[in-house]
Formats: structure tokens, sequence, C-alpha cells
């Protein structure tokens, strides 16, 4: 790859050194993670200032509120899921982006249109104590076998993920095939069903990320699909954990500028940064997220680049969720699995 998107770019002044740039992000690790890899190089290279808020997990209502008063709080928002992304884009609450550039034609086309780019992707997989069990587990398939692989299971309790788990057990492939069944006559019994199967074995039904990681840690149980990044945040903790990305489904994350943004132009320049290889590889190191640029891999080291959710022998084992499927039929589903959950 040659140096044109790790130099610095030359539009940057004398005049900009003062400036700031405020950004949104989750929080927590993000922000750790996002200061080493983005802000303070951004701040190295530019003399611009990024200054770091926390928003909401959802920021529909702050890009709305935002925009419709005309009185903006941050600049520039990370961390974003792409289903709140394309409401974003439906809603008109969002600037254009600036996609030129090698390090942006480089990123997959799925990871970016004219209003949002993702840099990164996180995948639901399957993980498990390779104390408790001889053989390793290959697929969602193995949660329902309790002869083979008996043991304490948890579930997560949300629709969308166990859903979309049921029917990968069930034989469906992952992908499209998922919906064509859910939009068939009788799809969602047949998911639902699926489920009836291993509803008794579920000893806990998390609702947090981090509770996840901390049953496999303590071993209070044995199976339970969750994060890649929790699964290894549970193993890099000393705790025997292994996943299995085969049928493995992801989501992308990445930033949207609110509309008529006052800094906009440095916020388009601030998300090209983002989408450098370098700068990937580096928040790696602290969040083990996917990059989305597939140069970022010749920056980070082997023993990292295995365990991420892009790295291609990984990735070709998982499929994306289709956020606008679920976003459509979020309430249908919510209803549904309340209403399953509860028959006992």
């Amino acid at each position: 790859m040659g140096t044109a998107g790790i130099m610095m770019p030359a539009i940057w002044q004398r005049s900009e050194a003062a400036q700031t740039l405020t950004v949104s992000d989750p929080g927590g690790v993000y922000t750790t993670a996002w200061t080493e890899a983005y802000y303070e190089p951004f701040k190295k290279e530019t003399g611009i200032t990024i200054i770091p808020v926390v928003r909401r997990s959802n920021p529909s209502a702050e890009f709305k509120a935002q925009v419709e008063t005309n009185n903006y709080n941050w600049d520039v928002s990370g961390g974003i899921n792409s289903d709140v992304a394309d409401l974003l884009v439906a809603s008109k609450l969002v600037d254009p982006l600036d996609l030129t550039g090698p390090d942006m034609t480089a990123i997959p086309a799925d990871m970016k249109n004219e209003f949002y780019f993702a840099d990164s992707v996180v995948t639901f997989v399957l993980a498990y104590r390779t104390d408790r069990f001889k053989e390793s587990l290959t697929s969602f398939a193995d949660l329902w076998d309790v002869n083979k692989f008996a043991g304490r299971r948890a579930m997560r309790k949300l629709a969308r993920d166990m859903i979309e788990i049921a029917l990968r057990a069930d034989g469906v492939p992952g992908g499209a095939e998922i919906y064509k069944v859910l939009e068939a006559p009788g799809g969602w019994d047949r998911a639902f069903k699926k489920l009836d199967e291993i509803k008794p074995q579920v000893k806990v039904w998390w609702d947090s990320a981090a509770q996840s990681a901390q049953l496999l840690q303590n071993g209070e149980v044995d199976i339970c699909p969750t994060f890649n990044a929790r699964a290894q945040s549970a193993a890099e903790a000393g705790a025997p954990v292994a996943v299995t990305w085969n049928g493995g489904f992801y989501s992308a994350t990445g930033w949207c500028i609110p509309k008529r943004a006052p800094k906009a132009d440095l916020a388009r320049q601030f998300i090209k940064f983002c989408a450098r290889p370098d700068r990937q590889a580096a928040f790696t190191t602290k969040l083990p997220n996917g990059p989305s640029n597939p140069e970022a891999y010749k920056f980070i080291d082997q023993k990292i680049a295995v365990q991420l959710p892009t790295f291609p022998e990984n990735l070709k084992q998982t499929t994306r969720v289709d956020d606008t499927f679920w976003g459509k039929n979020k309430a249908l589903s919510d209803k549904k699995f309340n209403e399953w959950v509860l028959r006992g």
C-alpha cells in the first residue's frame, strides 16, 4: 500500500490549529480506544483538539433535537449501529460524507454510503468453556445437543438474536435465507418451536453484554452465545473460553454527522481519518472489533488479528444481520418473544 493514506492531509492549515471538534461516542472502552487510535493522533497531525462526550446508546433523539433546534452539542457521532444510521438517513437528519481518497475507496461498499461510514464490526458468536467439553462446539446447532454437550446454558433475552440462532440451529443458512423463512407463512412459528426445545435447558437469560462475559468467566454457565469481544474478555481474564465463528452474525457500527452541523467540513475530514488502515489497526489493541478497512490487517499483530470479526477466516464463516428487516419487525418480534418467555 502507498503512503498516501498515512501522510498528513494537505488541507490542514495553521489557522485550524486552535480549533476543536466535539465527538460523541458510546463511552467506556470506546472512548479509551478511540482516544488512542483517533483522537490524539488527529490532534497531533492537525492541531485540532477532539473533545469526546458520551451519548445515549441510540442517539436518534439527540440527532433530531439538535437538527430541529439548530443547537448542536456535538459535531459528529461514532459507534452508531447501522440500523440507527438507516433511520437517521431516512429521517434526513444527517449531512453527507466525503468518500473520496484511497482509504475510503478500500472500504467495502456495504460499509459505507453517502451519509454513513462504518469503521468497525462486532459479531455474535457461540462461546463455551473448554474445560467442560472434550470436543469443540462447531455451530449453534450444538447448543441444542444436550446429550453430546451436556452443560449449563445461557441465552440472550433479546428477540432478534435468539430467533437468528434458532433458525440456524434448525438448518437455515445465515443471511438472506433467515429473512425468507420469517417472511414466509409459519416462519415465526418455526423459530419459536425450535426455541421451545432448548428453553428448559437455559439456566440464565442475560440482558447485558457484561453479564454474559461474567457468566463465562465465573463458570456459572458452560455455553453462552455472546459478542466476540465479551467472550474474548473472559478468556483474557484467564477463563478457558473459546468461540465458534461458524454461523455467527455481525453488525457494523460507524459515523454520522448531524445535518447542517457548523463544523461539518472538519467532521468529514475526521471521518476520513478514521478510515485509515493504521488508525483502525490501532483501536484493535483496546477494542476487539473488526476493522472495516481490509488494509488494516497489515498493521495488526497476528495474535490479535485472528480474534477479530473481519479477519478473513472468521468473516467468511459469518453473515451480516439485516438491520432493515429487524428495524421493520422490531415491535412484532419483541411482542412474540416476550409472550414466549412468559409462557414459562
